[in-house]
């Protein structure tokens, strides 16, 4: 029980620092500092917890016991980590989808036309930002008028390729 304890602990900790962070100054690599603020403060509260695990156990509280516990702790906090990430890059940037999606719910029971649906939705605000997105984050490079992929944009790319073959997976998806 001492290991779910301080695992929600410590992310409940991770998170309202973040939230505060965000409140004062949203940064520009956001994911970059989420890591650096998850992994900081899992290091510096496992060793505070492991510091204080005595004065903790007088109040009461159930600490965990040996390394294997403390290792248990940190697998479980980076675990919320790693999905909260995911959750997290999903909510930043919204895919295409959702927003055809909420244009569509927006337009109430009257529907959208497909030529007000085209021109609402067009490559200004589905596609443009996403490019944008590849070049600021190192994935592809623009080279005169030509976007050329960067090394890091290529082991990306290959990630989804094995993944898909792995699935065996043919369709291609959007």
């Amino acid at each position: 029980m001492g290991i779910l304890l301080w695992g929600i602990i410590l992310f409940s900790s991770i998170f309202i620092l973040h939230l505060i962070i965000w409140r004062i100054y949203v940064p520009k690599r956001r994911v970059k500092i989420l890591l650096f603020i998850f992994l900081g403060v899992l290091i510096i509260g496992i060793l505070v917890l492991w510091r204080c695990s005595e004065e903790l156990s007088g109040l009461g509280l159930t600490v965990p016991i040996g390394y294997l516990e403390y290792l248990h702790v940190s697998i479980f906090v980076m675990s919320l980590t790693i999905v909260y990430l995911i959750t997290y890059s999903c909510m930043e940037v919204d895919s295409p989808s959702l927003i055809m999606t909420m244009r569509i719910a927006e337009s109430g029971k009257e529907g959208l036309t497909k030529k007000k649906f085209d021109e609402l939705l067009s490559d200004d605000i589905l596609v443009k930002p996403r490019v944008k997105n590849l070049v600021h984050d190192n994935l592809v490079y623009m080279e005169g008028e030509k976007y050329q992929i960067t090394p890091k944009g290529k082991r990306m790319t290959l990630i989804f390729i094995f993944y898909r073959w792995l699935l065996n997976i043919t369709r291609k998806g959007g």
